[in-house]
């Protein structure tokens, strides 16, 4: 620089749009740090570029990047030094002037606006309770220091909007903790934020509301992440369903057979009992369970079937021999609509007992627990034990080694619960079985065979 420098940088900016490139790329980095930094690395686009960082700081203050290319990297302190020792004000002063820009010290102004944020979310917190509290003041927490979704919403937004997102966030949170009974998705929204579409499957709100139910909410965590989901959206579907709040009740539904009908607001519903009298299913919405009650029950037991196959050919082998069951497909993991049936049926008849027929595998025994868990009822499973398994594992399919560790991990974890002796023998033989393997034996497909 040459001259008085703010006159002669301003006139090389007006005319010269790699110039212009240059010092804004230098004033962008002390907007970044609050303050010029000694050195810093400039990718420039074309020759161009690198000849105007060289005029506007010197062949001294500039040299080659070491990763090559266009890339140069300016010695900003030695420009700034040679600045004020003639007399100037220093390099990022010179700058500023010349482009009419103001300094700004970007950390500094969100480290403020991180705390009023954060003040905000504190003083929500103090009107709340339970997991709405706890979820304020972890976000408070994160606002103080800069971090998080909410901080870029109130940066884009402002303090006003981030208090009516934690407001609806809390509201949503503290209607689904103390919910207790079923409620479709919309109906929730509309609660707790006065519109259906303020509150949908996989936006940001749902996922900041079930995520923060997740943290806060004492034991949901662990229920759903016993219950097997891993991906997100399925975990997040499960800890609301866990909470009674549904996407939509009409597709959750169980399929049924047996001698059963329901009662409800003083009506009978007697479509499983005809359907069986005509030797079929019958499909049941957990709409239709609602409010009912289950009455005129004819059954020696109650058996949960974990796959559609099986549960044909279990009905299949029912006509046949002239046995009076109940049986329900849970469908693998069960959905609400076959947990309520089976507490229904439960209830109807207190001695009647309950097992569950699945998988010989890890996921096989996660379902016969969560399905014991999630009805507080003790199923008890069937032909699901070692003898079954050691009876079919020649015919049995290989176990991945990081299948073998996730047993061997759940076997840690849960060496007393229902299951770990299978998952035990699992995990040695190095195979599981399909539960239509010993379904083709036990109800005798194979020929012979029967079903004890």
């Amino acid at each position: 620089m040459t001259g008085e420098p703010v006159e002669s940088v301003r006139a090389q900016l007006a005319g010269d749009l790699a110039m212009r490139t240059v010092v804004a790329a230098i004033l962008d980095r002390c907007d970044r740090r609050g303050a010029l930094p000694k050195q810093m690395t400039l990718r420039c686009q074309n020759r161009q570029e690198q000849e105007a960082a060289v005029r506007l700081l010197s062949a001294g203050a500039v040299r080659p990047a070491r990763d090559g290319n266009l890339a140069l990297r300016l010695d900003l302190a030695r420009a700034d030094d040679r600045l004020r020792a003639e007399g100037w004000p220093g390099l990022s002063e010179v700058l500023y002037a010349a482009s009419r820009r103001t300094p700004r010290n970007l950390p500094a102004e969100a480290a403020a606006l991180g705390e009023g944020a954060a003040r905000q979310a504190s003083a929500l917190a103090a009107r709340r309770a339970g997991a709405a509290a706890a979820f304020l003041r972890a976000e408070a927490e994160r606002l103080a220091g800069c971090r998080g979704g909410l901080f870029g919403l109130v940066r884009t937004e402002g303090i006003e909007r981030l208090e009516e997102e934690l407001d609806i966030v809390a509201r949503c949170i503290e209607l689904a903790e103390r919910n207790d009974q079923p409620v479709r998705l919309a109906n929730f929204a509309r609660r707790a934020t006065g519109s259906t579409k303020r509150l949908r499957a996989g936006d940001r709100r749902y996922a900041r509301v079930v995520d923060a139910l997740l943290l806060h909410v004492p034991g949901l965590a662990e229920r759903v992440t016993a219950d097997g989901p891993r991906e997100p959206s399925e975990r997040r579907r499960l800890a609301l369903e866990c909470l009674g709040v549904f996407r939509n009740e009409t597709p959750i539904d169980v399929l049924c057979y047996g001698h059963f009908a329901l009662e409800k607001q003083g009506r009978r519903l007697d479509a499983p009992a005809v359907h069986h009298g005509l030797g079929e299913p019958c499909r049941l919405l957990l709409l239709h369970l609602r409010d009912a009650r289950v009455v005129d029950v004819r059954a020696e037991r109650v058996v949960s079937i974990e796959n559609e196959t099986t549960f044909n050919d279990y009905v299949e082998w029912l006509r046949a021999s002239g046995r009076d069951e109940l049986v329900l497909l849970s469908e693998g993991q069960a959905n609400w609509a076959v947990v309520r049936l089976l507490r229904m049926l439960a209830g109807a008849a207190p001695a009647m007992p309950l097992v569950h027929w699945g998988d010989l595998d890890r996921f096989g025994v996660l379902i016969l627990r969560s399905l014991r868990r999630r009805s507080g009822l003790r199923v008890e499973p069937l032909w699901m034990d070692v003898a079954t398994f050691e009876r079919f594992a020649g015919e049995g399919l290989p176990v991945p080694n990081v299948e073998r560790d996730e047993i061997e991990a759940l076997i840690s974890a849960s060496a007393e619960d229902v299951g770990s002796d299978l998952l035990r023998a699992i995990h040695d033989a190095g195979r599981w079985v399909e539960q239509e393997t010993v379904a083709e034996d036990v109800l005798g497909l194979r020929g012979g065979a029967s079903a004890g």
